[in-house]
């Protein structure tokens, strides 16, 4: 399936509004709200989804879903085992720490990924 140049708008309206509707005055309160955010999300995304599955490039719509779904999973699961792991200690805060707490979790995302030592590391103590 071969894209148009102006199916990239609605991406680049999402991501303007992501950066500028928060900072307007008259529309900052606004934006605050998730529901605001899913509405603009909805508004933008849904017609270029419903688009692509009219046009014939259902599997492409479909595969993307399937694809966020297992990410999604994947948060979770590593929320869920994550959250079971408690440290406890008294390390003061100095960049010697930062960087030992950094250097461990670059070791740590070869084993279990980016995500997975994100995870871990979130709230180490």
């Amino acid at each position: 399936m071969h894209l148009q140049w102006w199916s990239i708008l609605p991406f680049a309206a999402m991501l303007a509004s992501i950066a500028v509707l928060p900072l307007v005055p008259a529309t900052s309160h606004w934006w605050e709200k998730r529901s605001s955010q899913l509405t603009v999300a909805l508004v933008l995304g849904l017609p270029v989804a419903v688009w692509m599955w009219v046009a014939g490039g259902w599997q492409v719509v479909f595969a993307s879903v399937v694809e966020y779904v297992q990410f999604i999973m994947l948060l979770l699961a590593l929320f869920v085992v994550s959250g079971g792991i408690f440290l406890k200690g008294d390390i003061q805060a100095t960049p010697r720490t930062n960087t030992v707490f950094l250097a461990i979790g670059g070791v740590l995302a070869s084993f279990v990924g980016t995500t997975g030592a994100a995870m871990l590391l979130i709230r180490p103590l």
